[in-house]
């Protein structure tokens, strides 16, 4: 019974060493070194590893699918997006930073380009636009006010006549008496009239627009458009977009993504894009794939290292490093495993 204590107290106190020992590495001055070791001898392990090894894509889906699809955000995180969106709407640097600060002029000529060359889609847009109802109802408007505006300056013109003045008085008395409210169907007539024959030539008109909105033409715009805004400041958005504007957006934004990832094709395009990445990388090894995204172990160190000191640190100073290394520890050291170790070797 005696030799049993003994054992016991030998595992207690090994117990004690080796989380003490423990802590000493993880807070000590060759943390890096110590970090640098494993990460090593991971990158090794990630060398012999494919992809498909380690991880389905049956895996990566069903968890894909529960953050994007599944999970309920908590209530606080719109609360903090918002927040943050205020604070970035306000920020001075708004003030100072102007477009071509921000986009070269390079990158937005590449960008024209590419939209130059859609161009089954700009012709389909065109069409669609110069026959819906409301370009009809706009170009409608705007020839019936000419149509109006021309009589209007025809009966201006005969007031300098000697009595066309007075002829044009007695023929639309002698009208409304003879047909009360003739001419406010006639007003109504030529407004359908008009709108008829806009409905009628939109299509023509779009091949108009087609024609003149040519390549050239659009290239042309584009730099005019990029020249005059050049030059603006951000901050100058806020005259036209306030900041209960931005959290509104936000809020619209956030609903629309909350009903999108409800739908079929949200899902099924992020299952998709993981049968892509996995026919792409399967066969990788973990260590090949690291390199293709551009992930070195210098990075992966600098990273560990930029945070795991601080926290270390953080939480041995709080009285808490020392218990969250023994937990993971005494399991073993009280299982009897010791003893036993011990014992055939005494």
């Amino acid at each position: 019974m005696p030799k049993k204590k003994s054992a016991v107290g030998a595992a207690e106190a090994l117990l004690d060493a080796h989380v003490a020992y423990l802590v000493e590495e993880l807070t000590g001055d060759g943390l890096r070194d110590l970090i640098g070791d494993h990460l090593d001898a991971l990158l090794a392990d990630a060398a012999r590893l494919k992809l498909k090894d380690v991880v389905t894509a049956r895996m990566i889906k069903d968890t894909a699918r529960t953050y994007a699809a599944e999970i309920e955000l908590g209530a606080g995180l719109p609360e903090l997006v918002s927040a943050i969106a205020r604070a970035l709407y306000a920020h001075k640097i708004h003030d100072r930073t102007a477009l071509k600060d921000v986009v070269v002029h390079a990158r937005y000529e590449e960008f024209v380009d590419k939209l130059l060359e859609l161009e089954s889609l700009r012709e389909k847009l065109v069409r669609a636009a110069a026959t819906s109802p409301i370009y009809i109802a706009f170009a409608s408007d705007l020839l019936y006010h000419g149509i109006k505006g021309y009589i209007a300056r025809g009966s201006e013109i005969t007031r300098g006549m000697p009595g066309a003045g007075s002829m044009m008085k007695l023929g639309r008395s002698v009208l409304n008496r003879a047909s009360p409210g003739l001419e406010t169907t006639l007003d109504d007539n030529l407004r359908k009239y008009v709108a008829r024959s806009v409905e009628a030539t939109s299509r023509t008109s779009a091949e108009f627009v087609l024609q003149h909105l040519n390549e050239d033409t659009l290239r042309r715009m584009t730099r005019e458009i990029w020249d005059r805004l050049k030059f603006e400041r951000f901050g100058s958005l806020r005259e036209d977009l306030a900041e209960d504007d931005i959290e509104d957006l936000f809020v619209i934004g956030y609903e629309f993504w909350r009903e999108l990832r409800t739908t079929e094709i949200y899902a099924t395009l992020i299952d998709a894009g993981i049968d892509v990445f996995f026919d792409m990388y399967g066969d990788t090894t973990l260590a090949a794939l690291l390199d293709e995204i551009g992930v070195t172990r210098e990075i992966m160190l600098g990273e560990a290292m930029h945070y795991a000191p601080h926290v270390l640190k953080a939480l041995k100073r709080k009285k808490l490093l020392e218990p969250l290394v023994r937990r993971s520890l005494q399991g073993f050291y009280r299982s009897g495993a010791v003893e036993r170790v011990l014992a055939s070797t005494s």
